[in-house]
């Protein structure tokens, strides 16, 4: 199974393994006829965002993480983004570009640091006609740096990340107003 894993890893990113990507993140559960909604998950580096996502947002949402994303293209023994920045961008413009387009329910997770990014993305997002939903995570610094020594590999911090999927919902929240 490792072998096949590397081996998909490895792979070029073709148009087809573009596609293929997007398409896998798009859970048709994720749709809603009524008023769409992104849940913003928020706090400090290990505060514990990832967890919450996972148990309360697993299902129904579509996840528009670049962290993840580079993880899932085989980034896990790279720094990010590395070169995997290209397909990451691809892959992830166009899930988030599809799930507003598709009025999906999303979920993201931010550290939030940078607060006119932050209140732009709220912005963007109720003019597109979505609920903005925020799930805001508190943790003091000695724990979140004792939380920080047990992070894996396979875990990029959002700090890092956190860039790339708030302009990627940004831009898809302005091409669907337009």
């Amino acid at each position: 199974m490792e072998a096949i894993e590397a081996e998909t890893r490895l792979q070029p990113f073709t148009e087809e393994r573009i596609e293929a990507e997007v398409a896998s993140r798009l859970p048709v559960e994720a749709r809603t006829d009524g008023t769409p909604e992104i849940v913003i998950i928020m706090g400090p580096i290990c505060a514990g965002k990832t967890t919450l996502r996972r148990q309360k947002y697993a299902s129904g949402h579509v996840l528009v993480d670049a962290s993840q994303l580079f993880i899932d293209l085989g980034g896990i023994d790279l720094d990010f983004p590395s070169t995997l920045l290209e397909p990451m961008e691809a892959v992830g413009a166009e899930v988030a570009r599809r799930a507003v387009s598709g009025r999906m329910n999303i979920v993201t997770e931010i550290v939030g640091a940078q607060g006119d990014l932050v209140i732009g993305l709220i912005d963007e997002m109720r003019a597109a006609n979505y609920r903005v939903k925020l799930e805001c995570l508190t943790l003091d610094l000695p724990a979140c740096l004792e939380r920080e020594k047990g992070r894996t590999q396979d875990n990029v911090s959002a700090h890092y990340s956190e860039h790339y999927q708030m302009m990627w919902l940004i831009q898809a929240a302005r091409a669907h107003k337009e």
